[in-house]
């Protein structure tokens, strides 16, 4: 009867074990997420293509709107950038 509850609960502990190690070793992509460059996207007036991209530090929250050298960046909302992109900084 020992044997048989032992043979038990050793496996049970072990997968225990292993999901409460696997939590804490995740990487949390909340801060990987805020050092990344997103796309940006610039309207070019051109219907067949309205909306050229780049590689810019925004995020969609923010203080001030993205505005990098005097050009402001746009979220792509479907098939127009009509949104556009904050910052924390000016």
């Amino acid at each position: 009867m020992k044997t048989r509850m032992i043979k038990f609960v050793i496996p049970a502990m072990a997968i225990i074990f292993a999901i409460a190690t696997s939590a804490f070793t995740a990487m949390d992509t909340s801060k990987v997420d805020d050092n990344m460059l997103i796309t940006g996207y610039v309207p070019t007036g051109n219907p067949l293509d309205p909306c050229d991209d780049e590689q810019v530090d925004c995020a969609a929250d923010g203080l001030f709107n993205c505005t990098i050298s005097g050009v402001d960046y746009y979220q792509l909302n479907g098939t127009s950038c009509d949104m556009i992109l904050k910052r924390d900084v000016q």
